[in-house]
């Protein structure tokens, strides 16, 4: 098999960011704000200093974690033909998190999103072969910011099949989540073997964490829940202005939650994680580049090092429209990252960096995603494929339509796109002259219309109903 693929980073260079890693971990350490959390990492053997929430890492607790970590993890799914396995072998995707606005489908409208948008996105992605993993991807306006993320996982199960990415703000929060997963696989064991929920819990760079989020790694890895400390350091603001300089803060933030889960629970399921980017310095604000597909590129091959599972960005864009900018943006941050071979992908269906979620462009996203799944594939060298024999029976001036060769490996060498355009122009302008966004558009309406996920079963969805009663009850008052 020819596989087309490239690293970015020597072995050499690899090393030396890591051993730059273990000194930051050592000095100047990381900001841990949680008692619980502190003494963890205090059993393990880092020097804790309780009065100013901060910890240096020896080397040695690092490499006892990094052993401790599972080198596969099984991602589960409600529907079990869903489910497959983080082993550095293929590359799958997820939908972006978390849009506060969508651009309405139908009337072009960018608007606050809603309850009933995140079920009609779930449905989407559910029924996109390239999305194996689901993202809640909007952030519901028209639910309590306290509840938002029971509410969120709830929703999402009710309407996808798939494996579902979700986050918990506090240890309370992961709990709750925990509960609702465990209700559909029939219980807290089970979901250890079976966890169709994993979560992204994200470091506050650099250096640091949130009390409520570290506190929830630990639930979740006590539960067997698999964890994604999403680092998202930015360079030039939250990360030094360079991009090995950005790495190593990235590096340290990742390991040091691996430190954490692996000594709180040995074996808890824990990818390597990272969203870094940069900084626009005209504005201060986010940007997409070549240099967050380089970045994310890097931490794809630093996941492979470690010999960790994975999950880094890509598939991003500023443009704030369906337009060439939004293409070629997440096109230039896509191929570096899926070339590195990461086990997840983020991103896909934002623009204005995931600040707001395009239905139709999700649809674009899946067939981007089919193109250059095909173009990282590769093709293969053997006597078959070489087809010496048809070569030398067409002879000179001949053709191959008519050959068995042909009709054997035509859709395995090459990909058939769902919505791209391929007509003479004549025939594209009797159809309508429809662009690619009004064909997404189209099949969009049609996906919505006639996909129907598998509902779960009546006393499954009591029990999660009481579940968020109580949950309410808890926060709400």
């Amino acid at each position: 098999m020819v596989r087309a693929s490239f690293n970015l980073l020597s072995k050499t260079e690899l090393d030396t960011i890591h051993n730059a890693t273990l000194e930051i971990l050592e000095n100047p350490g990381l900001l841990v704000p949680s008692e619980r959390a502190l003494k963890i990492l205090d059993k393990a053997g880092a020097y804790v200093d309780y009065e100013k929430n901060r910890v240096t890492i020896p080397s040695h607790v690092v490499e006892e974690a990094l052993k401790k970590a599972p080198k596969t993890i099984k991602y589960c799914a409600r529907n079990p033909k869903y489910d497959f396995t983080l082993e550095k072998k293929e590359v799958h995707f997820t939908t972006d998190g978390y849009g506060v606005y969508i651009r309405d489908f139908e009337t072009g409208e960018r608007r606050k999103s809603t309850s009933a948008d995140l079920a009609k996105w779930a449905v989407l992605a559910d029924s996109l072969n390239m999305i194996h993993v689901f993202w809640p991807s909007i952030a519901p306006s028209d639910i309590p910011d306290a509840v938002e993320w029971l509410h969120c996982l709830i929703i999402s199960l009710s309407n996808t099949e798939k494996h579902i990415e979700s986050d918990a703000y506090t240890a309370r929060d992961a709990q709750y989540l925990i509960e609702v997963a465990a209700a559909v696989v029939g219980g807290k064991e089970e979901l250890k073997k079976r966890p169709i929920i994993s979560a992204v819990q994200c470091p506050i760079a650099p250096l640091g964490y949130e009390e409520g989020l570290i506190e929830a790694v630990i639930e979740f890895a006590e539960a067997g829940v698999p964890v994604v400390p999403l680092s998202m350091p930015l360079a030039g603001e939250t990360g030094p202005v360079t991009l090995a300089g950005t790495i190593v803060i990235n590096n340290a933030e990742v390991l040091g939650s691996l430190v954490i889960s692996e000594f709180a629970s040995p074996g808890a399921p824990v990818l390597y994680g990272g969203c870094p980017g940069n900084i626009d310095f005209k504005t201060g604000m986010l940007a997409e580049s070549p240099e967050g597909g380089l970045l994310n590129a890097s931490l794809a091959q630093l996941a492979r090092y470690y010999n960790l599972p994975s999950e880094v960005c890509g598939s991003c864009s500023d443009s704030k429209v369906l337009d060439a900018q939004a293409a070629y943006e997440r096109t230039i941050s896509l191929l570096p990252v899926m070339l590195c071979g990461p086990d997840i992908i983020c991103g896909m269906g934002g623009l204005e960096v995931a600040k707001t979620m395009v239905p139709e462009l999700l649809v674009i996203d899946n067939e981007i995603l089919e193109s250059m799944d095909r173009f990282v594939r590769g093709f293969e060298i053997n006597d078959d494929t070489l087809a010496l024999d048809v070569i030398r029976k067409v002879g000179l001036g001949g053709h191959y339509l008519a050959e068995k060769h042909t009709l054997t490996h035509f859709l395995k060498e090459h990909w058939v796109p769902k919505i791209s355009d391929r007509k003479p122009y004549d025939t594209w302008e009797k159809a309508g002259s429809k662009d690619i966004v009004k064909v997404a558009k189209e099949k969009v309406k049609e996906i919505l219309a006639t996909h129907k996920p598998e509902p779960m079963p009546k006393d499954v969805q009591k029990e999660i109903s009481q579940i968020l009663k109580r949950y309410e009850k808890e926060v709400l008052g």
